[in-house]
């Protein structure tokens, strides 16, 4: 865990400038609406983000595959977003919170709940936890 972490926030950094890019350019040079730049950008983010994450930082096999990890690492993915959108709605509407220093307090969280679902679950060796 001592390489695990520090490259799981490379990772990550290197998704945020990609899905960045890959928005910015699908809604400004290619014109599409906001919601399909956005999810486009989501979909190819995670992809980038598994295949790293697979062979860089967790390792969990010798062969990248897409199969059902990649499965469980999108589902995974999917409940994250969606704890993260109830709890910054929880932060701005009910507690009167600014949205942008709300989402920056929530990051912490939000890394830890993808570090440890995809070490523990997605992503987690053969072996490991049994």
């Amino acid at each position: 865990m001592q390489t695990e972490f520090p490259r799981f926030l490379v990772v990550g950094a290197i998704n945020f400038v990609f899905t960045f890019l890959v928005f910015t350019g699908t809604l400004k040079l290619l014109g599409l609406p906001y919601i399909a730049a956005l999810l486009i950008s989501w979909v190819l983010g995670n992809i980038l983000t598994y295949v790293l994450n697979f062979l860089w930082v967790f390792r969990p096999e010798p062969t990248l595959n897409f199969g059902r990890r990649f499965v469980k690492y999108l589902t995974a993915g999917t409940a994250s977003v969606a704890m993260n959108v109830a709890a910054l709605t929880a932060l701005v509407e009910l507690g009167g919170y600014d949205p942008f220093w709300s989402q920056v307090a929530l990051i912490p969280a939000i890394i830890a709940v993808n570090f440890s679902t995809a070490k523990w679950w997605s992503l987690r060796r053969n072996g490991v936890g049994k």
